[in-house]
């Protein structure tokens, strides 16, 4: 049953609406504009009746603080009042009311101009729905993120806006066709909705680029719960939508994430859009299938930590595409790369087992390293590496604490042997240091085109 709140100061009009409407609505009366704004902090009425002629506030007064305010300006309004002048009707619609109902009521006349009001209204709130929504995942689409973020741009509060996009989705309209393309549209956004919060706004900006909106009353607008939930979705999605796909696929799907923080990184949508997709482009290319605050990005260098290091997955998905496009890891190792690709395609015919291992660099008490330990540490590893791999080994330092080695004609077993001894050498150098060196290891397998 649809909802009327109606602000008149007489009794006796209140109870006349009541009566004449009780029937088909659900009515709810104040007697002053004060007492109804006091209901509409509560709760939103489908339908306002507001008296023009009210002492302390009337009805003109009434109807400007509710059309300013971003919450309760969609509300249909009627205006009622003893006034029979046009001017008085006239300005009533000028403002934005939807119908004007002379006092006193004649029943019929007034339950027709109520269900003609609030049919008309619903109509506006269908068509509002779907110029809002992405007609394939249903989520919202640009123009309603854009609309929400710069309406919310004065709030000083902490907000956070998470641009998304899948990797290698290109790949998948290529190879299975664009039907099976939309189905892991479909699918990526329930994940992303699956991994929102009830007050989060997710949209689909358009092709495979989606975001999320946490506004401050979010649950989760902190930056631990983000960096959980970015390292959820990165997860799910790993798992859900490649499992569409097939585990015969030569590709895999990844999603890759830059997220930038309100007020700080920008106030209005083009602001915290640019930011975060700076911070995406960064991920984008340093391996895909990652996260990176556009915070990070102002800094002056990366924070170390594990989860914030490219790992052995995202090295070797780099190093196996083929082709000339620039990186991070294109411009740094080109040489290096060139080589695994050779040795990839060689091992087969050879029948030599190749290991591929990444060595990261870490503060034991989890301050981070600055610039001076940074540099201390990698010419540590780097000596150890030499006193401990064999001629035929290749090597190469991939960023300011990794570094990485192709072992040659060595099983996983033998390799996870080298790779401990080097950690033993590069502690041994280090001595009392609180520096570590952790390790990750996995055989290299032939190339696919």
């Amino acid at each position: 049953m649809k909802h009327i709140l109606m602000v008149d100061d007489m009794a006796v009009n209140l109870e006349h609406a009541v009566d004449v409407l009780k029937d088909a609505y659900e009515i709810s009366t104040v007697k002053s504009g004060r007492q109804a704004l006091i209901i509409l902090r509560e709760s939103i009425p489908d339908l306002l009746m507001i008296d023009i002629n009210m002492p302390d506030m009337n009805g003109y007064e009434l109807m400007e603080i509710i059309r300013n305010d971003q919450r309760l300006k969609e509300i249909p309004v009627v205006f009622i009042s003893v006034e029979t002048d046009r001017e008085s009707e006239i300005e009533a619609l000028k403002m934005g009311a939807m119908d004007f109902i002379k006092k006193p009521f004649e029943p019929e006349v007034m339950h027709s101009r109520i269900d003609r009001v609030l049919e008309i209204a619903e109509q506006k709130k269908e068509l509002q729905s779907f110029a809002w929504k992405d007609a394939l995942t249903s989520l919202f689409n640009r123009r309603y993120i854009e609309r929400l973020v710069n309406y919310t741009n004065r709030e000083e509060k902490k907000c956070f806006f998470m641009l998304l996009d899948l990797d290698n989705f290109k790949l998948v309209n290529d190879r299975f066709g664009h039907l099976t393309g939309d189905e892991v549209l479909i699918r990526f956004s329930e994940v992303l909705k699956e991994n929102a919060g009830p007050k989060d706004s997710v949209c689909r900006l358009g092709g495979d680029e989606f975001a999320i909106y946490f506004p401050q009353d979010s649950e989760n607008c902190e930056e631990s719960r983000m960096q959980a939930i970015t390292r959820k979705l990165i997860e799910d999605v790993a798992f859900e939508v490649n499992d569409m796909l097939g585990n015969t696929s030569e590709f895999k799907v990844s999603v890759s994430i830059g997220i930038s923080g309100k007020p700080e990184d920008g106030r209005n949508f083009a602001e915290l859009f640019a930011a975060a997709d700076k911070a995406l482009y960064f991920v984008k290319e340093n391996g895909k299938g990652g996260y990176r605050f556009y915070a990070d990005m102002e800094a002056e260098r990366f924070k170390p930590g594990k989860d914030r290091l490219p790992d052995l997955i995202q090295l070797s998905h780099q190093l196996q595409e083929m082709g000339d496009e620039k990186g991070v890891y294109q411009v740094e190792y080109a040489g290096f790369k060139k080589i695994y690709n050779f040795v990839a395609r060689c091992m087969e015919r050879r029948k030599q087992n190749v290991q591929l291992v990444l060595f990261s660099i870490h503060d034991m008490d989890g301050r981070g390293l600055d610039r001076f330990r940074e540099a201390k540490g990698i010419e540590t590893l780097e000596l150890a590496i030499i006193r401990s791999l064999r001629r035929g080994d290749v090597a190469t330092r991939c960023g300011d604490v990794q570094y990485t080695a192709i072992l040659n004609d060595v099983s996983l077993k033998e390799g996870t042997m080298i790779a401990q001894r080097i950690k033993e050498k590069f502690k041994d150098l280090l001595k009392d240091d609180p520096m570590e060196l952790t390790y990750e290891i996995q055989s290299m397998k032939k190339i696919t085109k």
